[in-house]
């Protein structure tokens, strides 16, 4: 038909022809006006992106304005007004669209606006008074080329939302993440491809969606740049020609900038020679401003961000015992005190031993986790395997004991609490560090025994007696206790002090007497053969002399 014939057209033979198209394709005709009518598409013509098993996904809403189209992309064309349709149609591989009994529309390149512009203008060659729509129902899919130092190079499959970090693997040599990849256009234009900056920054402007016949080229590393300390990302980069140090700052610490224990100095070390090197120094305000800007990177330069040490580290002691609220308490180190920590912990109570408090303070090397070696055997264990036995699975006597083990880990700090709280003498007052523990145990006049005697305990203190007097007091020894190992822990200075060194106790006072080690039965034939062998060893020897004498 002509198509002045058609602008001639009255009303119901519009309507007719609209709904002769719509009995045609498979659909019932509409007995409803025009402006009531939904929009209808041809039968089983319309599918959309998320009914397509094979549809790509996609990481954000298509944008119409930056989004081009080309062959295989799947559109929708909806008509309204007058005259109501809709057709769902793919553009052709001459990257054309073919509306029926309208016309061809070439929209090849051309962004979703573009294209909705060009079909509207096509369709009111025909019809007025009606408001054309285009949509984006499925994006195409393509092939694109991927080529150069990376594992199987050749053709990739591709769709209009795929981007390039999804056809290069994320890391090269040296686990080095890519940041010169040439991304050539069908068309003739070039870029290059950073995907550090889209990995640690989330530029998506770094990592631009394919289209088809793109040539993905990924380059050799060969020069990098190095940045280490205080750093989100430490490590090695490949080197990006052109980059200033205030970009390559950006991109290692992303959006976060400068962690709060970073030191206020930036230190770049860059190569002069295969030998010589220069220093450049510049406070963080500087690296990231203006001069950072300007300071071009050269292959193999260095970065390093010190670290501040103990930055905002809690300082603590630890007071436990007979105090009216025992627990930790903030110090300033080598400047709080003794009586400051006390006064902070409320004060003694009334049953507080001075005379035996301690202060210890903890080694350098000392571990997290403590493990002791059990003095007395248990039940169902020998004493040789308790080695390394946790300290919260010993029975209370056993944690005593080990407690003298376990003094290797701290230092006693010497204190006369007596001088210092009861006769007020400040030159006794020592100053805290972090992690000293003040203990004040509660007050006893007698003298502690435990360990291998008859009835561990506490016994009565009688002035001017020694060790023995004492185990006496407590059911002497056992048959198993090793009097040679015996200790004394001495009460006011916390030390400790072999039992035959002590000639009197005082009260608080502990003795320790351990357990013999018990012997196997191969342990005790071993000993046997080596006595015997000594033995024999002697007597041969002493035959053969005999001999020689004669």
């Amino acid at each position: 038909m002509h198509p002045m014939k058609k602008l001639s057209m009255s009303l119901p033979a519009l309507l007719l022809l609209g709904v002769a198209a719509g009995t045609a394709s498979g659909q019932q005709p509409s007995t409803q006006p025009p402006s009531a009518q939904q929009p209808r598409a041809a039968a089983d013509t319309t599918r959309t992106a998320a009914q397509t098993p094979t549809a790509p996904l996609l990481d954000a809403p298509v944008s119409r304005t930056e989004y081009q189209l080309g062959p295989g992309d799947v559109l929708d064309v909806a008509v309204f007004g007058d005259v109501s349709f809709l057709r769902t149609l793919t553009v052709t591989p001459e990257g054309t669209l073919v509306i029926p009994n309208i016309g061809v529309a070439r929209i090849a390149g051309a962004n979703l606006n573009q294209a909705q512009d060009r079909v509207r203008d096509l369709v009111y060659r025909y019809y007025r008074n009606i408001e054309v729509t285009l949509t984006l129902s499925q994006v195409r899919s393509f092939k694109v080329f991927v080529v150069g130092d990376i594992p199987a190079p050749g053709v990739r499959p591709a769709s209009a939302a795929t981007r390039v970090s999804e056809v290069v693997a994320n890391t090269g040599r040296f686990g080095i993440v890519r940041r010169n990849i040439l991304l050539r256009r069908a068309s003739g234009d070039s870029m290059r491809v950073d995907l550090l900056r889209f990995m640690q920054t989330g530029d998506l402007s770094a990592n631009p969606t394919l289209r088809e016949g793109d040539a993905v080229v990924v380059p050799v590393v060969d020069q990098r740049v190095e940045v280490y300390g205080r750093v989100g990302a430490p490590g090695i980069y490949e080197f990006r020609r052109g980059e200033s140090l205030a970009e390559l700052l950006g991109i290692v610490y992303g959006a976060g900038g400068f962690p709060a224990n970073a030191a206020d100095t930036v230190r770049l070390t860059r190569f002069v020679t295969a030998e010589e090197r220069e220093y450049h120094t510049f406070s963080r305000a500087e690296a990231t401003g203006a001069r950072g800007r300007a300071f071009l990177l050269q292959p193999f330069d260095a970065v390093y961000v010190a670290e501040l040490s103990n930055y905002k580290e809690q300082k603590t002691a630890t007071i436990q015992g007979q105090v009216l609220r025992p627990g930790v308490y903030p110090i300033r180190p080598d400047t709080t005190t003794v009586r400051e920590l006390v006064a902070m912990a409320g004060g003694f109570t009334a049953d507080a031993s001075l005379t035996t408090a301690t202060l210890r303070r903890p080694s350098r090397d000392t571990t997290q986790t403590t493990r002791v070696r059990a003095l007395a055997p248990t039940d169902a264990v020998r004493q040789d395997e308790l080695e390394g036995v946790p300290a919260e699975l010993l029975r209370q006597e056993e944690r005593q004991i080990a407690q003298i083990r376990a003094q290797g880990d701290e230092t006693n700090v010497v204190v006369d609490f007596v001088s210092l709280f009861s006769g007020g003498v400040s030159a006794y007052d020592q100053t805290l560090r972090s992690g000293d523990v003040l203990s004040v145990p509660r007050r006893t006049s007698g003298v502690i025994v435990l360990g291998a005697v008859g009835q561990p305990g506490i016994v009565g203190h009688a002035p001017g007696r020694g060790v023995d007097y004492y185990v006496s007091l407590a059911g002497g020894y056992s048959r198993r206790a090793d009097r040679d190992d015996a200790v004394v822990l001495k009460a006011k200075l916390g030390t400790r002090v072999d039992a035959g060194e002590v000639s009197t106790l005082e009260p608080g006072d502990q003795v320790i007497v351990p357990y013999r080690r018990r012997r196997t039965f191969l342990e005790t034939v071993q000993t046997t053969q080596g006595i015997v062998a000594t033995v024999t060893g002697f007597v041969l020897t002493t035959i053969a002399l005999w001999d020689l004498a004669q």
